[in-house]
């Protein structure tokens, strides 16, 4: 499982900075993102490389990504039997990988319900879905949140966007002009 992002992917992040993106690789620890991204989201700079990982902040209690919003809220709802499904795929496509296979373990032993989630054999893609981002400046932003991934890779490219004249595209503006980081 690779973690390189190729020069395509890294022009897209670039030229889409005036709205939330972010890459993950496959595993779902987050590799770059936009400065939108950061004040939305709060800035993961600070994290290690191995403490951006998607999954270990959604299924345990260890240090991870910043987030403005309630932790609990994700784990409660439909994303974490997306993700686990989708790096069931992964794993599928990456047989031989140690770390990966590292990870999985690692969350096994962490969470009993990413354990069981996995246990249930689910295979799928991570999708779409529209998510209430709770932010401690803007308030309330609602947002698409789209997975997308670039052919020839296992990268995940997901982007946050609200309806152009919408409240919610205000509010992206003001942190857009303000920068502020959570």
């Amino acid at each position: 499982m690779s973690t390189h992002i190729p020069p395509g992917v890294a022009r897209i992040a670039a030229r889409l900075g005036n709205v939330p993106l972010a890459v993950f690789a496959a595993d779902w620890t987050l590799l770059t993102w936009t400065p939108l991204w950061a004040a939305l989201l709060g800035d993961p700079a600070a994290a290690a490389r191995e403490e951006r990982n998607l999954l270990r902040a959604v299924f345990t209690s260890a240090p991870s990504l910043p987030r403005p919003d309630d932790m609990s809220a994700m784990r409660a709802g439909t994303l974490p039997a997306a993700l686990v499904a989708d790096l069931r795929t992964t794993a599928a496509a990456h047989p031989h990988d140690r770390r990966l296979a590292a990870l999985i373990s690692s969350l096994r032993g962490e969470s009993p319900r990413f354990a069981a989630l996995w246990d249930s054999g689910a295979v799928a893609a991570h999708g779409s879905e529209r998510k209430t981002i709770a932010h401690p400046v803007v308030g309330p932003v609602t947002l698409d949140c789209d997975v997308l991934t670039a052919h020839g890779c296992d990268l995940r490219i997901v982007v946050y966007t609200a309806p152009a004249g919408s409240a919610d595209a205000d509010k992206l503006d003001l942190l857009r002009v303000t920068g502020s980081v959570v």
